[in-house]
């Protein structure tokens, strides 16, 4: 099979069961802006909701009125990644703020993140990456009362410690060469 030309991720669609929590969730909490809205299929369709927090995409996320109440999700998650810990943070200190349960923050290693549910249960990440590579899955819970400096020290010597340690460079290398 011939190789694809290069891609990258464009959106996402959502089949949601309420509209309107969807709708305050993602705007007000991660603070996406609604870009359009309206009834798909020639106005006989779902409401379609068009969300987007970067003005070269028209939406990176589509709510679709199309899954009936009590159907769970699918996704198991939507992840956003930001430049660093203090973003990661201020992610952390939003979903608190606003009283939203199930919030795991997590060192992964190669990523420090956060999770948490929307409205309909789908898992949100909020995630920064390290330069530093180790083998995946990795999880170990973070403690917010610590400074970015401590959680960023603690990474990188608990990465360190860890036999398949590299630099992200080096892993990136080895990606490109196919040997991951």
């Amino acid at each position: 099979m011939a190789n694809l030309p290069e891609m990258s991720f464009g959106h996402i669609g959502i089949n949601v069961a309420d509209m309107e929590p969807m709708v305050k969730f993602y705007t007000e909490i991660l603070g996406f802006k609604l870009t359009d809205r309206g009834k798909g299929g020639g106005a006989n369709g779902p409401e379609l909701v068009f969300l987007s927090r970067d003005p070269e995409e028209h939406h990176q996320i589509v709510l679709v009125g199309t899954r009936p109440q009590g159907v769970p999700s699918t996704i198991n998650q939507i992840s956003f990644r930001v430049k660093d810990l203090s973003e990661v943070r201020e992610g952390y200190d939003k979903v608190v703020a606003a009283g939203i349960k199930d919030i795991d923050p997590v060192d992964h290693g190669t990523a420090l993140s956060i999770y948490f549910p929307d409205p309909e249960g789908n898992r949100i990440e909020i995630y920064m990456a390290t330069p530093w590579y180790i083998k995946q899955p990795h999880r170990q819970l973070i403690d917010f009362n610590k400074s970015d400096v401590e959680l960023l020290k603690a990474c990188e010597e608990k990465c360190q410690s860890n036999p398949s340690f590299m630099s992200i460079e080096d892993w990136k290398t080895k990606f490109r060469a196919k040997e991951v």
